[in-house]
């Protein structure tokens, strides 16, 4: 648990931290963004549509911070498209990947509401696909941002219908 978790109002000055180690090189959290090596992750959905990806080296383990010479992680933001008692649901499908959802991220605005967790799933999963730990008021249209280790396409987390 950290600060902004205990006082949210704290959101407005002090971005919530990160685990740098299951980021992209060179992540950095703002409060309402994530910026990799100086690109916003909130522009990027802006300018591509969600669900989208952003890869970039992964970190090495134990390194304090530089990159591994063959292994990537890629970030994928998605819109949320459902709130409800049963949790929430995203517009990306997970298949194969391994998100890390103790680490997904609200974009684009800064939330005042206290965190609970609250079940996930993908656009074409019925079944939640884990437990994500986020401000009260997410509500339909908000975007996500989740790490996922490993380096793949948009097409990867699109449903077939948009691709």
């Amino acid at each position: 648990m950290t600060l902004t978790s205990i006082l949210p109002t704290l959101r407005d000055s002090i971005p919530a931290p990160l685990d740098d180690s299951v980021w992209p090189v060179h992540t950095r959290a703002t409060t309402d963004d994530v910026v990799v090596a100086g690109v916003s992750v909130r522009r990027i959905a802006e300018i591509c549509a969600t669900p989208c990806v952003y890869t970039g080296a992964a970190v090495l383990p134990h390194s304090g911070g530089h990159a591994s010479p063959t292994d990537s992680t890629t970030i994928v933001i998605a819109r949320v498209t459902g709130v409800s008692g049963a949790g929430i649901v995203l517009d990306a499908t997970f298949h194969g990947h391994a998100p890390l959802w103790r680490e997904a991220r609200l974009l684009g605005r800064v939330s005042h509401a206290y965190e609970l967790r609250m079940p996930i799933a993908g656009a074409d999963s019925p079944s939640p696909l884990g437990l994500v730990r986020l401000p009260d008021d997410v509500r339909a249209g908000d975007l996500l941002a989740v790490p996922c280790p490993g380096c793949f396409s948009v097409g990867d987390v699109r449903p077939a219908r948009n691709r």
